[in-house]
């Protein structure tokens, strides 16, 4: 195991509307802020779920999808989103995963993908360091895993 520390540069909360889309939400917070180095929750609700399962024997994520199946509940709750935020060849990349619950109860999650869209709100609390973290692709599990 690989560990690095940052201090604590500053928090930043915001709140998405309806009809935004959570994950890209998130990259325009970070980049808007120019978050080197952070990790951020999120909670709320969102009307479907879009998200990834990495398999390591194809080394790949498979995208599901998720919708409320009753029209007297038409969204999920995040139970938990969390993530962090580190850069790829100066790109910045938001790592995130969630778990949503339907109104039964049921519960699904995975890799956060582009198509959640907020349904009525959701609330982020972003941790900014005060640092870097970066990425480097990792080949043989086709992954951009932290370089620590």
């Amino acid at each position: 195991m690989r560990s690095c520390s940052f201090p604590l540069k500053e928090i930043v909360v915001a709140r998405f509307e309806v009809g935004e889309d959570l994950l890209f939400g998130l990259q325009q917070v970070v980049s808007q802020h120019d978050v080197k180095a952070g990790m951020f929750t999120v909670i709320g609700a969102v009307d479907q779920a879009h998200y990834g399962f990495y398999d390591p024997g194809k080394k790949s994520y498979t995208a599901l999808k998720w919708k409320p199946n009753t029209e007297s509940s038409p969204a999920l709750e995040i139970l938990s989103c969390v993530g962090n935020v580190a850069r790829l060849d100066g790109q910045v990349v938001v790592h995130a995963h969630i778990t949503l619950s339907g109104e039964k109860g049921e519960i699904m999650g995975g890799h956060l993908l582009e198509g959640c869209h907020v349904n009525p709100t959701a609330e982020l609390t972003l941790l900014i360091g005060d640092g870097v973290l970066t990425r480097k692709r990792n080949e043989s599990l086709n992954l951009a895993l932290l370089s620590i």
